[in-house]
């Protein structure tokens, strides 16, 4: 349907066009004038001349001509809405039908590659190490706070320790 529009609409381009330059200019001076161009002004046959039939199938074909650029326009977008639909709808799935191929590259369902096999297991080697970095810093959390504990009982128990021997000293200079 697009296509036909389009073709009447050129043929109604090309008719404006030459109906247009078919046209004398309004200006033909001063011998335009005195040759006769009152006798079509004033005269009982002004509306069947051919500048007068002219000028007014001028009219006719420029309205057709704007009522055909905006169908035109209207049919285009309407075309366009309903493609950009078909493949919106399959982008907001959010899936996307992918596979490997028997070279371990990743490819959509077209058989374009997405990512190489190389590619793949680099970003698999990164996704596991910033795992493991992850993992480490949570175990070195908890293993420092163990220590930190351990430290904290230590100096407790030296603290304990040194308390016990001062009172063992200060006893043994009593019994003195």
């Amino acid at each position: 349907m697009q296509t036909a529009l389009v073709i009447i609409h050129v043929i109604i381009a090309v008719v404006l066009t030459v109906i247009v330059l078919m046209q004398h200019g309004k200006q033909q001076g001063l011998s335009g004038a005195i040759a006769g161009g009152a006798e079509t002004f004033f005269g009982k046959n002004k509306g069947r001349t051919v500048d007068a039939m002219l000028k007014k199938f001028t009219a006719v074909v420029a309205i057709l001509f704007i009522v055909s650029s905006v169908v035109l326009t209207y049919v285009s977008i309407q075309e366009y809405a309903s493609q950009n639909a078909v493949s919106d709808s399959a982008s907001d799935e959010g899936t996307m039908n992918v596979s490997t191929d028997e070279n371990g590259n990743l490819v959509d369902a077209n058989g374009n590659i997405i990512m190489t096999a190389e590619d793949m297991q680099a970003a698999q080697a990164q996704q596991e190490a910033e795992a493991g970095a992850a993992e480490g810093a949570d175990g070195a959390a908890e293993q420092g706070a163990a220590e930190g504990d351990a430290a904290d009982q230590g100096a407790a128990q030296d603290g304990a320790a040194d308390g016990a021997a001062q009172q063992d000293a200060a006893q043994q200079g009593e019994g003195q």
